[in-house]
């Protein structure tokens, strides 16, 4: 099974209330990400950033050429590199205003390729998504901030649109009502909070009948928060990652 099965093998959901998760106390707990590939823990509670005068802050990566590109905050604020359809932990930030920047080394110096100046609130947690521009000639970054399930029994799901030469997008449960349309490339889609749910999801380009990703029948978990990532891989094919985010207790 390859990669991309695996990873939509786990993915679809159901999307019957569209109200944006609100802070709870599960945002102040430590949080557990996992992925297909293993598990990542964050170190540090919000209560505790908070009290330290820091953010919290990680990198995903939605380019498939761009594994050995570094993100920093400044040259004492560097992130983890990560490898395509990757979510790094956590690292904390103690700046107020963070001019996150992506870049390679050129000649032992580094070499800013894309500048994003960010307000950040203590003991907040923010994930910085690197992607390309739409024209795919340059880099990017996005930066949303992460919340969790505000209710028991519930689900959070929020959608990343970093598919370049796709300008909006629609998905859908198959055979029920568009849930989120017209999000164009680079722009996300605020967690919606739902009922545990399996079935199949489509996406499709709102121009577009026919669907041009479908998953298999899958299943997403109460207490969880799901962020799918719409990109292309090395070859161009248009598919999905994600990563899901639980309170470590």
């Amino acid at each position: 099974m390859t990669r991309a099965s695996r990873t939509l093998a786990l993915l679809t959901a159901a999307f019957f209330s569209t109200q944006a998760c609100s802070k709870s106390a599960d945002d102040q707990q430590a949080v557990e990400t996992r992925t297909d590939d293993g598990t990542l823990v964050s170190a540090m509670t919000p209560e505790n950033a908070d009290a330290e005068g820091s953010a919290m802050v990680r990198v995903v990566n939605a380019v498939p050429l761009s594994s050995e590109l570094i993100v920093r905050a400044d040259e004492m604020h560097s992130l983890p590199s990560v490898s395509y359809g990757q979510v790094s932990d956590y690292q904390s930030i103690d700046k107020t205003w963070a001019s996150f920047q992506v870049g390679d080394t050129v000649a032992g110096t580094f070499a800013p390729l894309n500048t994003n100046r960010a307000l950040l609130s203590n003991g907040a947690r923010y994930t910085i998504v690197v992607l390309k521009n739409e024209q795919g000639d340059s880099f990017e970054t996005r930066i949303a901030r992460d919340e969790y399930v505000a209710e028991p029994n519930k689900v959070a799901v929020r959608v990343i649109h970093a598919a370049p030469g796709i300008k909006e997008v629609k998905v859908q449960p198959r055979g029920g009502e568009v849930l989120v349309e017209g999000l164009d490339y680079g722009d996300e889609e605020a967690y919606l909070q739902i009922n545990p749910w399996s079935g199949v999801l489509e996406v499709r380009a709102d121009e577009r009948n026919e669907p041009m990703l479908v998953t298999p029948k899958v299943n997403f978990e109460a207490g969880k928060a799901y962020t799918l990532v719409l990109s292309r891989d090395k070859k161009g094919k248009v598919e999905l990652f994600w990563f899901a985010d639980a309170p470590k207790y």
